[in-house]
Formats: C-alpha cells, sequence, structure tokens
C-alpha cells in the first residue's frame, strides 16, 4: 500500500462539488459505471445501488441541501495498483450552523486511467451508550 495524495485530492474536490449544490461539475463523474458500485448514506433508507441512481439521488440531495458547507477532510488515502481507498472524518455543517461530525470511507478503482468511486459509505458516529445502553471500551 502506498499512501496517494491523488486521492486526498480527489476525495476533498468530490466533497466541495457535493456541497456547492452542483455535484455534476465534477462529483457525479467520478462514480463508476460499473456493475457493482454502491453507495450508503446515514439514513436508513440510503442505500443505492448503480451509476444512475447514486448520481440522481446525490443530486437531488445535494439541491437540497443548499447553504451546507464540508470542512475539516483530512482524508488518509491509499493505494495498491487500480484500487484505492480514503477514510476521512469531516464536518457537514449545516445552513444554521450546526456542525455535525460524520465519518466517510470510499473505495477507488481506477478506469481508463481516472478514479472512480465503486463503494462510498458515510455514517454519523453514535455513542455506545445511546447504542447499547452503556459504556463500552473505545
Amino acid at each position: 500500500m502506498q499512501p496517494s495524495n491523488e486521492l486526498v485530492a480527489l476525495t476533498q474536490r468530490s466533497l466541495e462539488a457535493f456541497a456547492s449544490g452542483d455535484p455534476d461539475r465534477f462529483f457525479a463523474q467520478r462514480i463508476s459505471q460499473q456493475e457493482g458500485v454502491l453507495a450508503i448514506a446515514t439514513d436508513p433508507n440510503e442505500w443505492w445501488s448503480g451509476h444512475e441512481k447514486i448520481t440522481e439521488l446525490f443530486k437531488a440531495q445535494s439541491e437540497a441541501m443548499q447553504g451546507i458547507s464540508i470542512t475539516n477532510s483530512a482524508p488518509l488515502a491509499y493505494s495498491e495498483g487500480t484500487v484505492g481507498w480514503i477514510a476521512d472524518r469531516p464536518t457537514l455543517r449545516l445552513p444554521d450552523g450546526t456542525d455535525l461530525p460524520f465519518r466517510l470511507t470510499i473505495v477507488y478503482h481506477q478506469e481508463e486511467g481516472q478514479w472512480r468511486i465503486v463503494q462510498w459509505h458515510a455514517s454519523l458516529g453514535v455513542a455506545n451508550e445511546v447504542t447499547f445502553g452503556e459504556e463500552l471500551p473505545t
């Protein structure tokens, strides 16, 4: 595995495009058109597969979330051959100033010389006390 500054920059540009309200500007071009592409987000109903479905829903959500920004992105990124991945803990800032830290992992695959997203997973961390009703070792 090798650290990948290219995937760091690509991830940050993708997040900026999503927050801009115009994901077609950059982000949608980065979703793979290969079979098996998957996006999972924070809502239990956000489990989408296929390029068209993912880009359609990311665009709709980006437009619906006008006025947001994504800050504190500092992905850890690695690649090996034609596969790369990142892990990040950025913050979603809502128009009212509320900050929502979230967790993001992305798997990239190099297709025709371009890194494309084949798997995207975003989640909101929930304390063990809330989930299990007790404190657990972390």
